[in-house]
Order: C-alpha cells, then structure tokens, then sequence
C-alpha cells in the first residue's frame, strides 16, 4: 500500500508541473502581447509627425512637442497597461493554479474510490477476497502447491533451519506427519535449543506413533521446558502425558503453571480450569486407594452405597448433521456418565469412533475408572459424549460435544453431539 500511495504521489505531482507552468507562463503572454500592439500604434503616430515636417506641413518646435508628448503618452500607457494587466494576470494566475491544485488530485483521489478498488490497498482483504472466491478444492490445491514449492526450495537450501521449522508445521497442519517427522528431524539438526519446535516435533511424534507421547516425545517434551519452562505447548503436553499415565498430581502440577501463562479470558484457560478441575476430581477419587474406608466414605458422601444406584444407563449418541465437515472417520468419540453433583470424573466411560455413529451404548459397572466412583452409587447421572480429534480423554479447544442431560432408571439417554469445545 506504501508503495503505491508514493507512485500515485510522483504521478500526480507530474500532472501538475505539466499543467499549472502554462497557466502562469500564457497570463505573462499576453500582458507582452498588448504591450506591443500599443508600441505599434505610437510608433505610427511618429512616423506620421515625420511625414508632416518633411512636407512643411508643421514646424521644427511643432515636431519637437508631437514627438515628446507621444514619447510621454506612450510611457504612461505602456506603465499603466503593465501594472494593471500584471495585476490581473497574477490574480488570474494564482487563482487558476491554485484550483487546479487543488481539484486536480480530489478529481483524481474521488475517481479512484469511485470507480477504482481501494480494498486492494489491503493486502490482507485481498487475499481474503481471492480465499472467500475459491472452492475448498481449490484452496487445498493451492495450500499443497505452496508446501511443495517450500519443499523444493529445501532441497535447494537444507541449511534453512526456519524453512524446516515451517515445512514441518505445515505437513502437521496437513496431517502428513511422516513427512513432518522428516522435517522436524532436519530442524532440530540445525537448531536443538528452540523449545517450541521441540514441542512440535514431540507431538508429531506421538501422532505418527499412534498418539502416545511415552518415550521419545516425553524426552523431547522434558527438553523444551528446560530450555523454556513456560513453553504453553510444552507444558499442555506434559501435562497430558501424565494424564495417559494416570499421574494427575504431576499432570496438575504442568496445567495449573500452564494456567499461570495463558490470558485468563481465553479459550486455553477455560480449557484449563476444565482439565484442572477434572484432574482434582481424579485425584480425590484416586486418593483413597490407599485406604478402603475412605474410598467408601467419599463416595457415599456424593452418592450412595454400591448397589443403590443405576445399574446401566442406555442411550444413543448421534452427530449432528452441520458438524459433519468438522471430523473424519477415525476421530475417537468418547462416551460417559458422570454424576450431576460433585467430582467430574467419569463413572463409565466407553470409545468409539466417529464412522461407528449413530451409537447405540451400554453405561455400566465394568466401564468404572475407579470402583469406588462407579455408575452404581448413583440414581442419576448426566450422560455426555466428546469427539476429540487428538484422541485424549482431556477435552481441547475445537473438540466436539454434547450431553443428554440428566437420566434415570428406565431412562434412554439420547446424546447430540451439537457444539464446539471453545
């Protein structure tokens, strides 16, 4: 936009030196121009008094008067011509140039909103414009054809160690984490201290690996957070290792500092207050496993002794049909029952996959996390069903939900999977 506004000043400035110069130079023009109609007609007047003498028609003295008194006529009127025309004419002049200066570039300023595009002054509302005119094919095709293009330059250039860093984010975008792999790897040749690309290259792993983020992820993950202990990515990934591996304390430990970074108005806090609130809830009901009694009594405070509650909870979840564009075939689909009051955790839970929807499902006993919070204590429950497209039980921005509200014996819980996790 810069550019262009400087061009369009040079060009206009240009029609200006080309137009106002003849307005000031033909006021000039014709002040000279009169001037020398009057020099004419004296110079006729004095040649005629010459003719007169020469024919003894008037004296010598009478010559001598003529002739001055022409000479002070011709003076008066060639002073006073020049003054009066001059001050017209620059008048006129200014005036003149000052209104096409002034008209010449709102003329050229309005033509250009009116008739022009001034959106394309914008870079990004251009390219907004151009995106918002093609198919999803079409800005597919032309997303590949740029990682393609990056990719050759790559080759060109192995040493661009920010190229790799973008090719490898861009082949995670794209899910073609093999390829990622590939590029990660050159990366972190090039560059082993940046922690957030070693939290990009943990995840690409633990996806290309079947989502498990054990071993080398978890090593890679450790990496960054020293190099940067309040790497976001790393933190939610750590987090969400000792999750898989049922350590909610450490897990609490990584979200709640995670918690501690993120704006506290964001979609990453609610997210966190959520997968703090569920990893406490997990605690508590973990706690107790080192003594019986108060397994037993926490639970009886929330709901009832074993046996007084549900037996099984049927239902069946659905997806709704707007959503549908938002998952694939093999998105995990989680489906549990919590108590409506009290710790989040699931009582029971099952997983599925998005192609197996519509789900017809069985709540029971068999699928408690922990059997001192089991299905059982509990006459009512909320059933709820997640889509996650990461495949951890830990909702994430962007995963899919819905709930069936509140049921009870005898009660089909039926479940639209109808909204988006913020």
């Amino acid at each position: 936009m810069m550019i262009f506004t400087v061009v369009a000043a040079l060009l206009l400035a240009a029609a200006l030196l080309f137009v106002i110069p003849p307005l000031l130079q033909r006021r000039r023009a014709d002040t000279l121009a009169r001037s020398a109609v009057n020099i004419t007609v004296y110079r006729d007047q004095l040649a005629e008094l010459e003719r007169d003498l020469e024919n003894d028609i008037i004296s010598r003295e009478q010559y001598e008067l003529g002739r001055r008194e022409l000479e002070r006529r011709l003076l008066e009127d060639v002073d006073a011509n020049e003054a009066g025309v001059r001050s017209s004419s620059v008048m006129a002049a200014r005036k003149s140039a000052i209104v096409v200066g002034v008209l010449l570039p709102l003329f050229a300023v309005g033509g250009y909103f009116y008739l022009g595009n001034p959106q394309a002054l914008d870079p990004q509302e251009a390219v907004r414009e151009q995106i918002s005119q093609m198919s999803e094919s079409e800005i597919a095709d032309q997303i590949n054809a740029m990682v393609a293009q990056l990719a050759r330059r790559l080759e060109n250039d192995p040493t661009d160690a920010e190229g790799w860093k973008m090719l490898g984010r861009s082949y995670i975008a794209l899910q073609r984490f093999d390829d990622a792999l590939a590029a990660f790897d050159n990366a972190v040749r090039l560059d082993a201290n940046d922690a957030q690309l070693l939290a990009d290259y943990a995840d690409a792993l633990a996806m290309a690996g079947g989502e498990s983020l054990e071993g080398r992820p978890l090593a890679l993950i450790r990496r960054a957070l020293e190099i940067d202990p309040a790497n976001q990515k790393a933190l939610w990934l750590a987090g969400t290792a000792a999750y898989e591996r049922a350590d909610f304390e450490e897990a609490l430990q990584y979200w709640r500092r995670l918690y501690e970074v993120v704006p506290k108005d964001s979609p990453a806090a609610r997210t966190m207050e959520s997968n703090i609130a569920e990893a406490e809830a997990l605690l508590a009901g973990r706690a107790p496993a080192a003594g019986a009694a108060a397994t037993a009594d926490a639970a009886t405070s929330v709901g009832g002794e074993a046996g007084e509650g549900l037996q099984q909870v049927n239902g069946v979840v659905s997806l709704d049909p707007s959503l549908l564009d938002r998952v694939e075939g093999e998105d995990t689909v989680y489906v549990f029952a919590r108590a409506p009051e009290g710790p989040r955790m699931p009582l029971a839970i099952i997983r599925a996959q998005v192609k197996d929807l519509p789900l017809d499902f069985t709540l029971d006993d068999s699928q408690a996390i922990n059997p001192a919070m089991s299905l059982s204590r509990f006459p009512r429950v909320e059933v709820v069903a997640r889509i996650s497209r990461s495949g951890d039980a830990i909702p994430r921005s962007g995963d899919l939900q819905g709930s069936a509200g509140v049921v009870g014996a005898g009660e089909t819980a039926r479940v639209v999977i109808d909204e988006v996790v913020p």
